[in-house]
Protein backbone atom coordinates (compact mmCIF):
# COMPACT_ATOMS: atom_id res chain seq x y z
CA UNK A 1 0.00 0.00 0.00
CA UNK A 2 1.18 3.71 -0.27
CA UNK A 3 2.53 5.83 2.21
CA UNK A 4 0.35 8.83 1.13
CA UNK A 5 -1.72 10.59 3.65
CA UNK A 6 -5.06 11.21 4.04
CA UNK A 7 -4.82 15.14 4.88
CA UNK A 8 -8.00 16.73 6.78
CA UNK A 9 -8.70 19.84 5.33
CA UNK A 10 -11.71 21.94 4.50
CA UNK A 11 -13.47 23.44 1.55
CA UNK A 12 -16.74 24.94 0.83
CA UNK A 13 -17.76 22.09 -1.67
CA UNK A 14 -16.52 19.40 0.95
CA UNK A 15 -18.77 20.70 3.63
CA UNK A 16 -22.08 21.05 1.58
CA UNK A 17 -21.64 17.19 0.67
CA UNK A 18 -20.79 16.87 4.12
CA UNK A 19 -23.96 18.92 5.09
CA UNK A 20 -26.01 17.33 2.28
CA UNK A 21 -25.06 13.54 3.08
CA UNK A 22 -22.33 12.35 5.46
CA UNK A 23 -22.32 9.37 3.73
CA UNK A 24 -21.27 11.15 0.37
CA UNK A 25 -19.13 12.68 1.80
CA UNK A 26 -17.62 9.22 3.18
CA UNK A 27 -16.92 7.68 0.18
CA UNK A 28 -15.63 10.87 -1.50
CA UNK A 29 -12.66 11.28 1.27
CA UNK A 30 -12.36 8.25 2.92
CA UNK A 31 -14.10 5.03 1.72
CA UNK A 32 -12.26 5.68 -1.98
CA UNK A 33 -8.76 6.54 -0.50
CA UNK A 34 -5.96 4.35 -1.79
CA UNK A 35 -8.47 2.55 -4.05
CA UNK A 36 -6.37 3.23 -6.79
CA UNK A 37 -4.47 0.44 -5.70
CA UNK A 38 -4.58 -3.05 -7.30
CA UNK A 39 -4.62 -4.53 -3.57
CA UNK A 40 -6.85 -1.77 -2.37
CA UNK A 41 -10.49 -3.72 -1.37
CA UNK A 42 -12.82 -3.95 -3.65
CA UNK A 43 -15.17 -1.51 -2.09
CA UNK A 44 -12.52 1.47 -1.52
CA UNK A 45 -11.75 0.37 -5.66
CA UNK A 46 -15.28 0.85 -6.33
CA UNK A 47 -15.96 4.02 -4.28
CA UNK A 48 -12.64 5.62 -6.47
CA UNK A 49 -13.92 4.38 -9.66
CA UNK A 50 -17.65 6.18 -8.88
CA UNK A 51 -16.18 9.18 -7.36
CA UNK A 52 -14.73 10.25 -10.51
CA UNK A 53 -18.33 9.74 -12.29
CA UNK A 54 -19.07 12.95 -14.06
CA UNK A 55 -22.25 14.66 -15.81
CA UNK A 56 -21.92 15.95 -19.42
CA UNK A 57 -22.36 19.29 -17.83
CA UNK A 58 -19.46 18.86 -15.53
CA UNK A 59 -17.35 17.74 -18.23
CA UNK A 60 -18.27 20.74 -20.50
CA UNK A 61 -16.84 22.85 -17.42
CA UNK A 62 -13.67 20.70 -17.12
CA UNK A 63 -12.77 20.86 -20.32
CA UNK A 64 -13.24 24.73 -20.31
CA UNK A 65 -11.37 24.96 -17.63
CA UNK A 66 -8.36 22.58 -18.83
CA UNK A 67 -7.98 24.23 -22.96
CA UNK A 68 -8.54 28.09 -21.27
CA UNK A 69 -6.12 27.51 -18.18
CA UNK A 70 -3.24 25.97 -20.56
CA UNK A 71 -3.64 28.83 -23.05
CA UNK A 72 -3.18 31.28 -20.46
CA UNK A 73 -0.31 29.40 -19.18
CA UNK A 74 1.76 29.05 -22.62
CA UNK A 75 0.35 32.67 -23.45
CA UNK A 76 3.40 34.77 -24.25
CA UNK A 77 4.83 37.27 -22.72
CA UNK A 78 3.29 40.55 -24.71
CA UNK A 79 -0.15 41.21 -25.02
CA UNK A 80 -2.27 39.52 -27.29
CA UNK A 81 -5.92 38.66 -28.97
CA UNK A 82 -7.83 35.70 -27.14
CA UNK A 83 -7.08 32.55 -29.71
CA UNK A 84 -10.63 31.77 -29.60
CA UNK A 85 -10.14 29.23 -32.97
CA UNK A 86 -7.20 27.21 -31.19
CA UNK A 87 -9.81 26.78 -28.27
CA UNK A 88 -12.33 25.91 -29.86
CA UNK A 89 -10.49 23.03 -31.90
CA UNK A 90 -8.72 21.66 -28.65
CA UNK A 91 -11.86 21.79 -26.36
CA UNK A 92 -13.59 20.12 -29.29
CA UNK A 93 -11.12 17.52 -29.76
CA UNK A 94 -11.14 16.59 -25.86
CA UNK A 95 -14.87 16.45 -25.67
CA UNK A 96 -15.08 13.81 -28.75
CA UNK A 97 -11.99 12.12 -27.07
CA UNK A 98 -13.96 11.55 -23.58
CA UNK A 99 -17.33 10.58 -24.82
CA UNK A 100 -15.85 8.04 -26.69
CA UNK A 101 -13.71 6.75 -23.74
CA UNK A 102 -17.04 7.03 -21.63
CA UNK A 103 -18.90 4.93 -24.08
CA UNK A 104 -16.04 2.44 -24.51
CA UNK A 105 -15.42 1.93 -20.95
CA UNK A 106 -11.90 2.86 -20.76
CA UNK A 107 -12.31 4.14 -17.26
CA UNK A 108 -12.26 0.86 -15.78
CA UNK A 109 -8.53 0.55 -16.60
CA UNK A 110 -7.95 4.32 -15.54
CA UNK A 111 -11.15 6.21 -13.99
CA UNK A 112 -8.74 9.41 -13.14
CA UNK A 113 -8.09 10.25 -16.86
CA UNK A 114 -10.72 8.32 -19.07
CA UNK A 115 -14.85 9.98 -18.42
CA UNK A 116 -17.08 8.46 -16.88
CA UNK A 117 -20.34 10.02 -17.49
CA UNK A 118 -23.77 9.68 -15.65
CA UNK A 119 -26.02 9.25 -17.84
CA UNK A 120 -23.67 6.13 -19.25
CA UNK A 121 -23.38 4.72 -15.97
CA UNK A 122 -26.28 5.56 -14.32
CA UNK A 123 -28.71 6.03 -17.28
CA UNK A 124 -29.86 4.69 -20.68
CA UNK A 125 -26.75 6.50 -22.44
CA UNK A 126 -25.92 9.57 -23.88
CA UNK A 127 -27.77 10.75 -26.62
CA UNK A 128 -26.34 11.91 -30.17
CA UNK A 129 -28.43 14.64 -29.34
CA UNK A 130 -27.58 15.40 -25.86
CA UNK A 131 -23.68 15.17 -27.55
CA UNK A 132 -24.00 17.95 -29.74
CA UNK A 133 -26.06 19.96 -27.35
CA UNK A 134 -23.19 19.33 -25.20
CA UNK A 135 -20.50 20.73 -28.23
CA UNK A 136 -22.80 23.68 -28.82
CA UNK A 137 -22.62 24.94 -24.70
CA UNK A 138 -19.20 24.30 -24.79
CA UNK A 139 -18.48 26.29 -27.74
CA UNK A 140 -20.70 28.90 -26.40
CA UNK A 141 -19.11 29.40 -23.02
CA UNK A 142 -15.75 29.87 -25.16
CA UNK A 143 -17.39 31.91 -27.55
CA UNK A 144 -18.50 33.60 -23.82
CA UNK A 145 -14.99 33.47 -22.42
CA UNK A 146 -13.93 35.73 -25.48
CA UNK A 147 -16.36 38.62 -25.19
CA UNK A 148 -16.18 39.08 -21.43
CA UNK A 149 -13.99 41.60 -20.30
CA UNK A 150 -11.70 39.44 -17.96
CA UNK A 151 -11.53 37.03 -20.80
CA UNK A 152 -10.14 39.75 -22.67
CA UNK A 153 -7.71 41.47 -19.91
CA UNK A 154 -6.55 37.76 -19.21
CA UNK A 155 -4.82 38.07 -22.69
CA UNK A 156 -4.91 41.37 -23.56
CA UNK A 157 -2.34 42.58 -20.27
CA UNK A 158 1.61 41.47 -20.37
CA UNK A 159 1.68 38.04 -19.28
CA UNK A 160 3.49 39.57 -15.74
CA UNK A 161 0.03 40.86 -14.77
CA UNK A 162 -1.25 37.49 -14.14
CA UNK A 163 -0.55 36.42 -10.64
CA UNK A 164 -1.61 33.01 -10.98
CA UNK A 165 -3.39 30.76 -13.41
CA UNK A 166 -4.69 27.06 -11.93
CA UNK A 167 -2.83 24.28 -12.66
CA UNK A 168 -3.79 21.10 -12.36
CA UNK A 169 -0.35 19.71 -11.57
CA UNK A 170 0.58 22.19 -9.04
CA UNK A 171 -1.16 20.88 -5.93
CA UNK A 172 0.47 23.72 -3.70
CA UNK A 173 -1.31 26.27 -4.90
CA UNK A 174 -5.10 25.15 -4.57
CA UNK A 175 -4.71 25.52 -0.89
CA UNK A 176 -3.54 27.61 2.13
CA UNK A 177 -2.78 27.19 6.02
CA UNK A 178 -5.37 28.71 7.85
CA UNK A 179 -5.36 29.04 12.07
CA UNK A 180 -3.51 25.61 11.54
CA UNK A 181 -6.06 24.11 9.12
CA UNK A 182 -5.08 23.21 5.13
CA UNK A 183 -7.95 24.93 3.38
CA UNK A 184 -8.88 24.67 -0.46
CA UNK A 185 -9.74 27.13 -2.47
CA UNK A 186 -8.10 28.00 -5.97
CA UNK A 187 -9.29 30.59 -8.08
CA UNK A 188 -9.09 30.24 -11.76
CA UNK A 189 -7.31 33.31 -12.54
CA UNK A 190 -5.78 36.17 -10.63
CA UNK A 191 -5.07 39.34 -12.23
CA UNK A 192 -2.83 42.40 -10.95
CA UNK A 193 -5.19 45.13 -10.30
CA UNK A 194 -3.99 48.59 -11.91
CA UNK A 195 -2.52 50.19 -8.91
CA UNK A 196 0.20 46.81 -8.77
CA UNK A 197 -1.17 45.75 -5.34
CA UNK A 198 -4.51 44.71 -5.38
CA UNK A 199 -5.83 41.22 -7.24
CA UNK A 200 -8.82 40.43 -8.99
CA UNK A 201 -9.82 36.62 -7.74
CA UNK A 202 -11.42 35.59 -11.18
CA UNK A 203 -13.54 31.80 -11.03
CA UNK A 204 -15.02 31.21 -14.53
CA UNK A 205 -18.60 29.40 -14.37
CA UNK A 206 -20.24 27.00 -17.63
CA UNK A 207 -23.09 26.37 -15.64
CA UNK A 208 -26.12 28.43 -15.14
CA UNK A 209 -26.10 31.81 -13.00
CA UNK A 210 -26.23 31.24 -9.20
CA UNK A 211 -27.34 32.59 -6.13
CA UNK A 212 -23.37 33.64 -4.76
CA UNK A 213 -22.10 33.16 -1.32
CA UNK A 214 -20.58 35.99 0.30
CA UNK A 215 -18.95 33.35 2.81
CA UNK A 216 -17.97 31.32 -0.11
CA UNK A 217 -16.39 33.94 -1.54
CA UNK A 218 -14.79 34.90 1.40
CA UNK A 219 -12.93 31.72 1.88
CA UNK A 220 -10.92 32.74 -1.48
CA UNK A 221 -10.03 35.90 -0.35
CA UNK A 222 -8.58 34.24 2.72
CA UNK A 223 -6.51 31.57 0.56
CA UNK A 224 -5.41 34.26 -1.62
CA UNK A 225 -4.60 36.48 1.21
CA UNK A 226 -2.70 34.39 2.76
CA UNK A 227 -0.80 32.60 -0.28
CA UNK A 228 -0.30 36.14 -1.76
CA UNK A 229 0.43 38.36 1.46
CA UNK A 230 -2.11 40.77 0.30
CA UNK A 231 -4.57 42.23 2.94
CA UNK A 232 -8.22 41.26 2.60
CA UNK A 233 -9.44 44.92 1.69
CA UNK A 234 -7.20 44.72 -1.25
CA UNK A 235 -9.17 41.63 -3.16
CA UNK A 236 -12.28 41.50 -5.25
CA UNK A 237 -13.56 38.48 -6.76
CA UNK A 238 -15.21 38.23 -9.63
CA UNK A 239 -17.40 35.27 -10.88
CA UNK A 240 -17.90 35.43 -14.88
CA UNK A 241 -20.75 33.32 -16.02
CA UNK A 242 -19.27 32.65 -19.90
CA UNK A 243 -22.49 30.89 -21.16
CA UNK A 244 -24.11 34.15 -20.06
CA UNK A 245 -22.03 36.87 -20.61
CA UNK A 246 -22.43 38.21 -17.36
CA UNK A 247 -19.85 39.05 -14.24
CA UNK A 248 -20.50 39.63 -10.81
CA UNK A 249 -18.10 42.07 -9.04
CA UNK A 250 -17.66 41.11 -4.94
CA UNK A 251 -15.33 44.37 -3.66
CA UNK A 252 -16.30 43.92 -0.11
CA UNK A 253 -14.99 40.28 0.77
CA UNK A 254 -14.08 41.11 4.21
CA UNK A 255 -18.12 41.33 4.95
CA UNK A 256 -18.16 37.53 4.41
CA UNK A 257 -14.52 36.44 6.82
CA UNK A 258 -16.26 36.61 10.11
CA UNK A 259 -19.09 33.52 8.76
CA UNK A 260 -16.67 32.01 6.61
CA UNK A 261 -14.39 31.27 9.96
CA UNK A 262 -17.75 30.46 12.01
CA UNK A 263 -18.77 28.08 8.61
CA UNK A 264 -14.85 26.00 8.90
CA UNK A 265 -14.94 25.87 12.37
CA UNK A 266 -18.44 23.82 12.49
CA UNK A 267 -17.10 21.78 9.67
CA UNK A 268 -13.92 20.99 11.37
CA UNK A 269 -15.93 19.70 15.14
CA UNK A 270 -18.67 18.27 12.85
CA UNK A 271 -16.39 15.96 11.00
CA UNK A 272 -13.61 15.65 13.94
CA UNK A 273 -15.96 14.22 16.35
CA UNK A 274 -16.84 10.99 13.84
CA UNK A 275 -13.34 9.70 13.57
CA UNK A 276 -11.34 6.92 15.20
CA UNK A 277 -8.00 8.74 14.92
CA UNK A 278 -8.11 12.25 14.65
CA UNK A 279 -4.20 12.56 14.08
CA UNK A 280 -3.95 10.58 11.25
CA UNK A 281 -7.56 11.20 10.21
CA UNK A 282 -8.86 8.02 10.03
CA UNK A 283 -13.13 7.18 9.56
CA UNK A 284 -12.60 3.56 10.44
CA UNK A 285 -16.47 3.72 11.27
CA UNK A 286 -18.78 4.23 8.13
CA UNK A 287 -21.67 4.15 10.42
CA UNK A 288 -20.55 7.51 12.03
CA UNK A 289 -21.59 9.06 8.69
CA UNK A 290 -25.06 8.12 7.76
CA UNK A 291 -26.70 7.99 4.81
CA UNK A 292 -29.27 11.15 3.95
CA UNK A 293 -32.98 10.21 4.50
CA UNK A 294 -33.62 12.55 1.69
CA UNK A 295 -33.90 9.87 -1.05
CA UNK A 296 -34.30 12.30 -3.84
CA UNK A 297 -30.93 13.54 -3.35
CA UNK A 298 -29.39 9.78 -3.77
CA UNK A 299 -31.04 9.88 -7.46
CA UNK A 300 -28.11 12.20 -8.57
CA UNK A 301 -25.64 10.94 -6.35
CA UNK A 302 -22.45 9.20 -8.43
CA UNK A 303 -22.26 6.92 -4.77
CA UNK A 304 -25.55 5.12 -5.14
CA UNK A 305 -24.56 2.12 -6.09
CA UNK A 306 -22.39 1.95 -2.96
CA UNK A 307 -25.38 2.68 -1.01
CA UNK A 308 -27.63 0.08 -2.61
CA UNK A 309 -29.96 3.79 -3.57
CA UNK A 310 -29.39 2.47 -7.12
CA UNK A 311 -33.39 2.03 -7.58
CA UNK A 312 -35.08 4.95 -8.46
CA UNK A 313 -34.23 6.62 -12.07
CA UNK A 314 -31.21 8.36 -11.97
CA UNK A 315 -31.33 11.63 -12.24
CA UNK A 316 -28.15 13.69 -13.85
CA UNK A 317 -26.66 16.15 -11.71
CA UNK A 318 -25.74 19.47 -13.00
CA UNK A 319 -22.50 20.12 -10.63
CA UNK A 320 -20.22 18.68 -8.38
CA UNK A 321 -20.49 18.85 -4.67
CA UNK A 322 -17.44 16.77 -4.11
CA UNK A 323 -15.01 18.16 -6.83
CA UNK A 324 -11.57 19.08 -4.35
Amino acid sequence: MSDLRNEFAYSWSRAEAFYQCPRRFYWQHYGSWLGWEDEAPRQARLAYRLKHIQSLAMLIGRIFHDVVGKELRDRPERPCGVPLEKLHGHAEQQLQEQLAASREKRWRSSPKYNANLFEDYYGGGLTAREAREGLEALHKCLDGFAAVGFGKRAFGVVRSKLRMVDDPQKFDQKRALIDGLIVYAPPDLLVEGKDGVSLHIVDWKTGRQRAASLPQLAVYGLVVSEQHHVPIDKLTAHLVYVGQGVCEDYPDLAAGIEEAKRNIGTFVRDVVDRLTDVSLNLAGDIDQFPMTKDLWKCRSCKFRELCGRAGETALVPDEDLTSD
